[in-house]
């Protein structure tokens, strides 16, 4: 009993030393008006490939945050048109980018993206990204090499951006996000955007059922858990809300399942072809177009549409900037037109819904639920939750809330 005062003193004190590390850490912590929102794009990031691989940061986001069943693209399943679609919420006939090149037959003007100068001009990008509703609204954001986010858009840029630049090493463009979150409070964006294409180019060049395609896979959840590990030394990394996503999936193709269309088109029938193994865009000379639907009506291997006839379901018409005829190969097929080279291992752009084309979405942060699975999901709405994260108006978009407000608490 005589030990009893000894015992009561030591805990007492052993509480007062807590609180004390308690009050400091509040004194210490800074208090945001607003979280942050950081967002990654694993460019051909297939909605299964966590399964087989080792992926230790996306298994421990998974059970600490939110991970979706898929994240739907929009038609086609293309890089540029896809990333505009996440960062504008609307579908390809909205916002401009209809393909990764196309014809614009009131400016005569053609988009390419191998081709820096088209890529560079304004006036190809219609809707408004998330960067350009977070300046105009008063929140700064930083863009890493994201479609769009080099040229002024509605009078505006991010605070701070990097053009897409291949040779810029992964870690470097991630140091990069980093340092930008760690300016002066006034100067730092809420908003930080990040684009690394290490799955998809492989995923092109040796195909997603390939050994390399693993090796892609973890050196992608390492970049990734490199991100995290950074993001956690921010003072303010409680506040940050950090979703990982990627604009589409992969399917496999070969030469052996390729058909050529060139040989069914006569030239004078059209002005240009916009060609991809996935999709091509036929701009047809007047009263051809219905000549270059016949002539293609019967090839096996692909399905071929008046752009006045597309499936609603697509939201592609409503552009002149789609092609007169658009040509789509079928599941397991690809096309030629003028292209000599093999084919890769694998491609996008086919039908959206085919569940190859399904990319993914992960999330974690203050605002997100912890340890739950998401159906579907769709990227047309990823914007609208962006907007909500940073707690800004949105513009017009295509988006439907209401479908992915349940990865929120």
């Amino acid at each position: 009993m005589k030990r009893l005062p000894l015992i009561l003193l030591v805990v007492f004190l052993a509480i007062v030393a807590a609180q004390d590390a308690y009050v400091r850490h509040l004194r210490n912590r800074k208090v945001e008006p607003r979280n942050y929102t950081v967002v990654l794009s694993l460019d051909g990031f297939r909605f299964d490939y966590q399964d087989i691989a080792n992926t230790p940061t996306l298994d421990s986001i998974q059970r600490n945050g939110v991970k979706a069943a898929g994240l739907q693209p929009v038609f086609p399943s293309l890089t540029f048109t896809n990333h505009y679609t996440i960062a504008t919420g609307l579908y390809a006939e909205n916002h401009g980018i209809v393909a990764n090149s196309f014809y614009d037959r009131q400016s005569r003007k053609y988009y390419d993206i191998y081709d820096k100068k088209t890529t560079s001009d304004g006036y190809f990008y219609q809707g408004e990204p998330i960067w350009v509703t977070a300046e105009s609204q008063r929140i700064k954001s930083a863009v890493s090499m994201w479609v769009g986010a080099n040229v002024s858009i509605k009078g505006y840029q991010p605070s701070h951006w990097a053009a897409y630049d291949g040779l810029v090493p992964y870690k470097a463009r991630i140091d990069s996000v980093i340092n930008w979150l760690k300016l002066p409070y006034n100067q730092r964006p809420h908003l930080a955007m990040c684009y690394l294409e290490e799955v998809d180019n492989v995923g092109h060049s040796k195909g997603p059922d390939s050994p390399e395609i693993v090796n892609s896979i973890q050196l992608a959840d390492s970049l990734l858990g490199y991100f995290v590990g950074q993001l956690k030394t921010l003072s303010f990394s409680d506040s940050i809300n950090f979703i990982i996503l990627s604009d589409h999936g992969m399917a496999p193709i070969s030469d052996e399942k390729s058909v050529n269309i060139e040989p069914f088109i006569k030239a004078d029938w059209i002005d240009t072809v916009s060609y991809s193994p996935a999709i091509s865009l036929i701009y047809c000379k007047k009263e051809c177009v219905d000549s270059v639907c016949l002539a293609l009506k019967n090839v096996e291997g692909v399905s071929v549409m008046k752009r006045s006839d597309v499936d609603a379901a697509f939201h592609y018409s409503a552009n002149n900037r789609i092609g007169d005829v658009i040509v789509m190969a079928d599941s397991g097929m690809c096309m030629k037109y003028k292209d000599k080279r093999t084919l890769p291992g694998g491609m996008h752009g086919f039908d959206n819904r085919n569940v190859l084309m399904n990319g993914i979405f992960y999330a974690i942060g203050p605002d997100f639920k912890n340890g739950f699975a998401a159906p579907q999901l769709y990227n047309t709405d990823v914007y609208g939750l962006m907007c909500r994260l940073l707690e800004i108006a949105p513009a017009h978009n295509d988006g439907q809330f209401e479908r992915i407000e349940c990865v929120l608490k």
